[in-house]
């Protein structure tokens, strides 16, 4: 049986380093926009300008939830939002390279950021899923017990 709480730490920690990836994301995206709009670019601006919020929001969303699955006394809401999240952006990033999501259109680079991140996100996926796992099992042993 795999131990409950090296689980939960990892999780936080990878969910702390997605956070710190996604500021960092947002960080190029709004230096980005900065030069477009001295070039005098204003339609890249707003997406850049969307794209930095977008990453900043998701950089906290990711924060947020390493402190709640730190702090959830074996409950399994705080897994199924952070394994869903992960499970919703890898999906936008996906979609977003391939038929185009609204504002931002299709991108065309990879970067490598954007493969660290979602490797992550994978990585929270199973770790998520192990936790709920391990925290059904043991209400399952607690109520024979």
């Amino acid at each position: 049986m795999i131990n409950h709480k090296l689980t939960v730490y990892s999780l936080a920690g990878i969910l702390v380093i997605i956070g710190i990836v996604y500021c960092l994301v947002a960080n190029s995206e709004y230096e980005d926009s900065k030069e477009l709009s001295d070039m005098g670019i204003k339609g890249e601006t707003a997406e850049k300008q969307f794209e930095a919020s977008f990453f900043v929001f998701s950089g906290i969303v990711n924060i947020v939830l390493a402190v709640l699955v730190i702090k959830s006394d074996r409950s399994v809401v705080p897994y199924l939002i952070s394994g869903g999240i992960s499970a919703v952006l890898i999906a936008i990033y996906v979609a977003s390279r391939t038929v185009g999501v609204p504002v931002v259109g299709v991108e065309y680079y990879i970067g490598r950021l954007d493969m660290i991140s979602k490797i992550l996100q994978a990585v929270v996926i199973v770790l998520s899923g192990i936790s709920i796992h391990s925290i059904r099992n043991s209400r399952a042993l607690e109520k024979i017990i």
